[in-house]
């Protein structure tokens, strides 16, 4: 694939991790500049032009994909119109960033992902979590065998929503309403990350535990995890834990790693490894995220690499936490294989 000088950029949905993340982390790179925006409101039209200094915005989606100068959309619109963008877009022959989940079910994913292979045009996924600098330390970490044998795992991303994003997030289960959709599917993620395998089982329980949030809509629930050689990983994910933080614990036969406040999008928080000499704390220096998320995606552009995390990534992460979803329906212990389809 030949390189070209600059790589155009467009936004489908004013969302705000567009306006405080990813119009930045786009502009950062010396070869991409965003050019446009797509988003159903005139005035939010309106207010991204004048606020990021964008060239134009378009409320058509055929209108905005278009546009011969794009090359390239990322995508952050509601969970529920994740598919049809893509499909759209690929069809447009732009290269596509899609935010997690890619999309609500797993068939649809697979669909996104068979449509941007067959256009030739990369697809992959927000999940940021693996491009913090805390996170690829942990797995460093694990993969250099200083703490033995992995035997278990915990996350904790329990968080107080803003209201800023808490509006379709705890009401509205047509758009993925929910902890699963939100976080979970970044726990996912992330331990696929670390461990290189997909788990083989999961069970849980989940709640809804807030006073406002409409019966059925889970913002408070516990899964474990059955990964491949017996690691055994309990996630909690709650939107209703204003104080408690975030963390993350991988305990080996050798010794132990902790995370404090890593399950975030600021670039934050503490990595300590205890082994029988000690508990220390590792060096090293924070970085946004995103950067490395357009960075990887631009060398996968030109053909000289992969995103950091694929399309491919994002439907087998979907998969994950719909199976975990069927666990917490139905009270029961889901068996994971490659090729079930997690719908319920």
């Amino acid at each position: 694939m030949s390189e070209k000088p600059s790589l155009n950029w467009g936004l489908i949905g004013a969302s705000n991790i567009a306006r405080e993340w990813m119009h930045e982390a786009i502009s950062q790179h010396p070869d991409c500049r965003v050019v446009s925006v797509f988003t159903s409101s005139e005035e939010r039209g309106e207010a991204f032009k004048a606020d990021l200094g964008i060239a134009r915005y378009y409320t058509e989606l055929d209108a905005f994909l278009s546009d011969p100068e794009l090359d390239a959309v990322y995508i952050s619109t509601t969970n529920n119109r994740h598919c049809a963008e893509v499909m759209a877009a690929a069809k447009a022959g732009k290269h596509i960033l899609c935010e997690k989940p890619l999309a609500m079910t797993y068939e649809d994913a697979e669909a996104m992902v068979a449509a941007t292979v067959g256009a030739g045009v990369v697809l992959a996924t927000n999940h940021h979590l693996r491009n913090m600098e805390t996170h690829r330390t942990i797995k460093a970490i694990i993969d250099s065998g200083e703490i033995g044998d992995v035997t278990s795992a915990r996350f904790s991303f329990t968080v107080d929503l803003p209201d800023n994003l808490a509006r379709w997030r705890l009401n509205d289960p047509s758009l993925g309403a929910g902890v699963l959709l939100d976080l979970t599917v970044h726990d996912l993620d992330t331990l696929r990350y670390y461990f290189g395998h997909d788990p083989v089982r999961v069970s849980g329980i989940g709640l809804t535990t807030g006073a406002d949030t409409p019966e059925g809509v889970l913002d408070n629930t516990t899964t474990v995890w059955e990964f491949p050689g017996k690691v055994l990983v309990i996630c909690h994910d709650s939107f209703l834990v204003p104080y408690g933080g975030t963390a993350v614990e991988i305990h080996g036969t050798e010794g132990s790693i902790s995370g404090e406040q890593i399950l975030w999008q600021k670039p934050q928080g503490k990595v300590y490894v205890t082994t029988k000499h000690g508990k220390r704390e590792i060096n090293f220096n924070h970085a946004i995220p995103y950067h490395r998320t357009v960075s990887d995606f631009v060398n996968a552009v030109r053909g000289k690499g992969v995103p950091s995390a694929s399309g491919r990534d994002g439907a087998d992460s979907l998969r994950l936490v719909l199976a975990a979803r069927e666990a917490l329906a139905t009270g029961r212990t889901v068996e994971i294989s490659a090729s079930a389809k997690y719908a319920r």
